[in-house]
């Protein structure tokens, strides 16, 4: 078989190996010629795969057999037009922009009741009215951004001091402060009365300061030409749910838990898996829920994953793609946890082979991602220190650890300023244990 691929960076890589080791030509359409997926394809297109038409006219002559969906953003867009101009299975184009826009998707789901709350465009253009405003609120944006730019907002000030820094020409008070000075009023001190302590702590929050304004310019965060929403805060509990369509049939192949950072930005720095008995009435609400979901929307013949909220009853989806979940979920977490490789199982599936997406061996694991924020790093443990803080019970599964001495950890606000630190995944007996141990793990970082 011939299997297209559109985004080809690293989280692409594990997808291709397992085609290719089931003995099919991976075709890799990608800008960036140094890409990762790139290097590992059969064929390399070179193109911007936000230009639809130019894709669709470089596929053509390929005789593809199915785009191969990997962890991607907003240009699944692009993934959807190549299948309904080549008419190849899987997601429409159609079902593509309901996943990446997410006005759109709240007002279809909203209109079938599969989802509460209000939601309204923020882009400098449409006006929103404060008083209709309940808090708390989500300020995202409208497309795909693997968490950049999200806001958890609490009360109207937060609001209108977001909408003012994206959109509005407020002055600036705070300029003529001196950032050191601990009275803001920029005069100079008697050195003589100040500890050197305290010189040390003031110097060390300026470059602290410096850091993270340095990171934030570097993220592109709350650009003024972006179009945004603003969202209801759902209430409950929060769930991440990887499954797969097989025909129009929805299939649940894990269902995780998340810890999350604290507003605003509320980033998930570890995921838990749920096993089997854990909670019947959840896992048979996510079941239930989802297969309506996936009706609605109309997915056929893809990969997906969700986040959602359970309070009582009452079920929410937050987001959702026609994609597996990146992150370290669909490559490590998951067969990990279950014994079930979901690409190399969508592959036999959309090839016509022998295929189970149902676990086959469950095991509790944790993923976790190194969460400290807005400090230096001052000691970091090495892999053999770990293993010996470990409790009997528990195993180390992966180590990845790219956080170095004097390394500045700054405010968590995406997945980029999350990812790059590494992660670690930890085999357990329970939930406690498990918990326990991951914060030892943070707690073995010496930081300032």
């Amino acid at each position: 078989m011939n299997i297209a691929i559109i985004g080809a960076d690293a989280e692409s890589v594990h997808a291709i190996k397992k085609a290719q080791a089931l003995g099919h030509r991976v075709i890799c359409v990608d800008k960036d010629p140094k890409a990762a997926g790139v290097l590992s394809a059969d064929k390399v297109i070179t193109l911007d795969i936000s230009k639809e038409e130019e894709v669709i006219r470089a596929l053509e002559p390929e005789k593809i057999d199915f785009c191969m969906t990997t962890p991607i953003g907003r240009h699944l867009v692009t993934i959807g037009a190549v299948n309904d101009a080549l008419k190849l299975p899987g997601i429409s184009r159609e079902c593509a922009v309901l996943c990446t826009d997410k006005y759109a998707f709240h007002n279809r789901l909203r209109n079938v009741r599969l989802r509460t709350g209000y939601c309204y465009l923020a882009d400098g253009v449409h006006s929103i009215d404060l008083t209709k405003v309940k808090y708390p609120c989500v300020f995202k944006p409208r497309f795909g951004s693997h968490g950049r730019s999200v806001h958890y907002i609490s009360n109207e000030d937060e609001l209108v001091d977001l909408i003012d820094k994206i959109w509005g020409e407020k002055e600036n008070t705070t300029d003529s402060k001196d950032p050191i000075s601990p009275t803001g009023i920029g005069e100079k001190e008697d050195s003589s009365d100040i500890s050197f302590s305290r010189k040390a702590g003031e110097f060390m929050a300026s470059i602290k300061m410096t850091m993270e304004e340095k990171r934030s310019a570097a993220s592109g965060e709350d650009r003024a030409d972006d179009e945004y929403i603003l969202e209801e805060a759902l209430p409950g509990i929060e769930y991440a749910v990887d499954g797969v369509v097989e025909g129009c049939n929805f299939v649940t192949v894990l269902i995780r838990r998340k810890v999350l950072t604290r507003p605003p930005a509320r980033q998930a720095v570890v995921y838990m898996n749920l096993m089997p008995g854990d909670n019947p009435r959840v896992e048979a609400q996510i079941s239930e829920y989802m297969g309506r979901l996936c009706e609605v929307i109309g997915f056929r013949e893809c990969l997906l994953h969700a986040d959602i909220c359970i309070q009582g009853r009452t079920v929410n989806v937050i987001e959702i793609s026609a994609s597996p979940a990146g992150r370290h979920v669909y490559d490590e977490l998951i067969p990990m946890a279950t014994g079930v490789d979901m690409a190399e199982q969508f592959i036999r599936y959309m090839a016509g082979d022998s295929h189970v997406f149902q676990p086959l061996n469950r095991k509790r694991i944790l993923l976790g991602y190194f969460g400290m924020q807005n400090c230096f790093v001052h000691d970091v443990p090495d892999i053999d220190r770990i293993k010996n803080i470990l409790p009997e019970s528990v195993t180390l599964r992966k180590w990845e650890c790219n956080i170095k001495m004097l390394d500045y950890l700054g405010r968590i606000t995406d997945e980029s300023s999350l990812l790059s630190r590494g992660c670690y995944l930890l085999e357990g007996v329970n939930d406690r244990i498990l918990y326990e141990t991951s914060d030892r793990i943070q707690d073995s970082f010496e930081t300032k």
